[in-house]
């Protein structure tokens, strides 16, 4: 299985303050409407679907295999996968994406191992389970019968960056570049991090070196780097970290902290939660405006 901020396999959360505050029980309830793992598993496999298809496409000459269930192919597909995989095809080729999604799937099938991500696996999955979402939502309101088909939540819309915002651990392929959701749980550490390559190029070093430099500051990952400075990628890149069985990876979660609130000490989950609840709150929309 594989490690997100929050285990994706378990939905039912119980908040330690719901009960004192309407607002946290309203965004809890929303919480335990979705169906985190489907979200995901789903997210892939339509993702692994249309590039399977369009790659036995380009394999068979440019033309539909006679066993293909696709209706229309692009006439531009390096535009076509621009576009539906905006983040992902910035920093990784297609047929490179196909294998990173073969990979993904089958450690999402392995209920008895947990595999830690890194930056190329978080940004395949970002685009994939974006896609999932913005057609789920639409066929809760086109069609609800189809929309049960894929069972994301119950006949709830989902929240792609309030999802985003609990159980992703960074979004830092994005540093420098303007993210199309606010996905305010990140946006601070990617400010400071911005802002401390920016003070560096100011002072001469080259951007290069600049980001090298903010990276070991910022203990940002040797993958999180490489795709930063569209490096050569390399096969360990899509390599998944196993973690030893008798370990807890969410056990920090567990861990009572000052939450900040009224509430006092909770548990960091439960103060994740509450900041994230907050965030979703100021979001005028869902989507950005531009």
């Amino acid at each position: 299985m594989l490690i997100f901020a929050k285990d994706i396999s378990h939905r039912d959360f119980i908040h330690s303050a719901e009960d004192q505050d309407i607002d946290i029980k309203k965004y809890m309830d929303y919480q335990r409407c979705l169906f985190p793992y489907t979200i995901v598993r789903a997210g892939l496999d339509l993702a692994y679907k249309e590039l399977d298809d369009i790659l036995n496409y380009l394999d068979n000459g440019n033309k539909p295999p006679d066993d293909s269930s696709r209706q229309e192919y692009p006439s531009d597909i390096p535009g076509w996968y621009q576009s539906r995989f905006p983040w992902t095809a910035g920093f990784i080729k297609i047929e490179d994406m196909h294998n990173l999604l073969v990979i993904l799937i089958q450690a999402m099938d392995s209920f008895r191992t947990h595999e830690r991500m890194n930056t190329y696996h978080l940004v395949a999955l970002y685009d994939s389970v974006h896609n999932i979402i913005e057609l789920y939502n639409e066929l809760l309101k086109d069609s609800p019968e189809k929309a049960r088909d894929i069972h994301l939540s119950q006949d709830q819309p989902v929240f792609f960056d309030d999802f985003i915002n609990n159980y992703w651990a960074h979004l830092d392929w994005m540093i420098l570049s303007k993210p199309d959701y606010e996905h305010a749980k990140h946006t601070e550490r990617k400010q400071k991090i911005e802002l401390a390559i920016q003070q560096r190029i100011g002072d001469g070093e080259d951007p290069i070196k600049a980001l090298e430099n903010t990276s070991e500051l910022f203990s940002i990952d040797e993958s999180s780097f490489n795709i930063l400075r569209r490096g050569l990628i390399l096969q360990k890149y899509f390599e998944l970290e196993p973690v030893p069985l008798n370990s807890n990876p969410y056990e920090l979660l567990n861990k009572e902290i000052a939450s900040g609130t009224k509430f006092g000490l909770m548990p960091l989950i439960d103060s994740e939660f509450i900041s994230n609840m907050y965030h979703q709150k100021k979001s005028s929309t869902t989507h950005i405006s531009d």
